[in-house]
């Protein structure tokens, strides 16, 4: 979750230091967040399990600080809830100091870790005490040129040691060094992105793993379904050999239908709304 949180606050700050909109950026993000966990939701909580209290929280993005509306199909929204309350605080910044704002996720991802460290906070789910792994990535956003491309020196050497460095920070039994777990991740992205053409970005950049980024939030979101219940009842023989690869199956097939046939629409809704209030808006000047 590191490295994902790290690549969504770079990704945001990116696109906010190029356009500062924040109803274009808000329904944008939306447009992409909501559509499939309003689906999910709507699914597990009508169909699978009648809980309507608990699809009510899971829908706020709030849920993260109400665990006890957390089970075994909604536990990993809390992710969800950590990005959601990250674009609405970012958007708050832009609307009340314009782009220059966006210097603060400096000093917030800093306090954030260090309320971490006086909370004794390895790891947890709420975002102010998750929140720097988003920032640091939203740091390294407000600093990146696309000249540093190609500037790695010794790629190999530095990448290997960039990853090592996060995947110790990311272990439960590395204590204290959690705490370096933000900085080791934007350290390890920053070397990936400096890198320019390599073995590395050429295999990232392949066709199948294009498509698995395609539907990799389909895939999140929607893998709890797959592996509870009947899914995982049963030896590990049965478990492990013959339902988790039909379960694998159905979680592909189900992200593949989802991410091209509901979100895809959803975000080309999103687009048009936003290109039909940009020509209101040049008819308006004009």
């Amino acid at each position: 979750m590191s490295l994902f949180f790290a690549l969504s606050g770079f990704l945001i700050v990116s696109l906010l230091r190029h356009n500062a909109d924040v109803a274009e950026f808000m329904i944008r993000r939306l447009s992409r967040i909501v559509p499939l966990a309003y689906a999910y939701t709507f699914i597990v909580f009508t169909l699978v399990i009648f809980d309507p209290k608990d699809m009510l929280w899971t829908n706020t993005f709030l849920v993260n600080y109400f665990p006890d509306h957390l089970n075994g199909y909604n536990a990993h929204f809390w992710s969800l809830c950590v990005e959601v309350q990250f674009y609405v605080a970012i958007a708050l910044v832009i609307l009340l100091a314009g782009e220059r704002g966006l210097w603060i996720v400096w000093p917030a991802c800093l306090a954030i870790t260090a309320l971490r460290i006086t909370e004794g906070a390895y790891i947890h789910i709420q975002t102010h005490l998750r929140g720097d792994e988003i920032l640091a990535g939203a740091c390294l956003a407000t600093l990146y040129q696309a000249s540093w491309n190609g500037k790695a020196r010794l790629p190999i050497l530095s990448v290997t040691l960039t990853a090592a460095f996060w995947f110790i920070s990311s272990s439960p039994y590395s204590e204290w060094v959690q705490y370096l777990r933000p900085y080791a991740t934007v350290l390890f992205l920053g070397t990936v992105l400096c890198l320019g053409e390599s073995l590395i970005v050429t295999v990232l950049s392949s066709r199948p793993l294009r498509y698995i980024a395609a539907i990799s939030y389909a895939l999140y979101v929607i893998h709890p379904i797959t592996v509870a219940g009947w899914w995982n009842e049963g030896t590990i023989v049965d478990r492990y050999l013959f339902k988790r690869p039909i379960s694998f199956f159905m979680t592909f097939i189900a992200a593949h239908v989802s991410t091209f046939y509901w979100e895809r629409p959803c975000q080309n809704a999103g687009r048009q709304w936003i290109k039909q209030r940009r020509s209101r808006r040049a008819h308006a000047a004009a």
